[in-house]
């Protein structure tokens, strides 16, 4: 049986909450070479961020830039979360850059997952475009993003989860 946060909303206001609190702040810099993704997943792991927000990324580029699309599943239309990755060659400019910091369960424990959304473009041959950002988009310049470590939650995976059979759960919170 589905938890309620789990469950598709019984009204078109329903919504679920968990308070929280601010902790420690962070401007990171990434420069030529590095992945976006890894250096982030290192900088949580090394500051024992367990949950935070990654906001207000500025400055940057990309040569390459790897996203995750939605993308139709021919076989089984009803599969709406099905991704495939693009990857764009040509150096590309952040336009937008927003996520959080969870944890995944990774050999059996809670490890440091970055979420995070961007959007790039402005560059030859490039289109605006955005999506989830993956292991792969290494930094061409400078990128700067602001990290927010999130205090005060806990966890919740989902009824039935079973780490050996599924993966990247949609989680929820528990105030702590």
């Amino acid at each position: 049986m589905k938890e309620t946060w789990e469950s598709e909303a019984t009204s078109v206001d329903q919504y679920h909450y968990v308070e929280c609190k601010r902790g420690r702040e962070f401007i990171i810099r990434l420069t030529t070479g590095a992945d976006v993704y890894k250096a982030i997943q290192k900088f949580a792991i090394d500051k024992e961020i367990t949950f935070g927000k990654i906001h207000a990324a500025f400055m940057g580029g990309f040569n390459p830039a790897k996203m995750y699309f939605w993308v139709p599943d021919t076989e089984n239309p009803e599969n709406w979360h099905m991704e495939r990755t693009a990857t764009f060659e040509n150096l590309s400019m952040l336009i937008s850059m927003n996520g959080m910091i969870h944890t995944r369960i990774e050999n059996g424990k809670p490890t440091p997952f970055p979420a995070i959304h961007y959007a790039i473009g402005g560059a030859w041959d490039v289109p605006t475009v955005g999506g989830h950002l993956t292991e792969g988009s290494i930094v061409k310049g400078v990128v700067e993003v602001f990290i927010t470590e999130i205090l005060g939650i806990e966890a919740i995976l989902p009824a039935g989860y079973d780490p050996e059979k599924d993966s990247a759960p949609e989680e929820w919170y528990k105030e702590a």
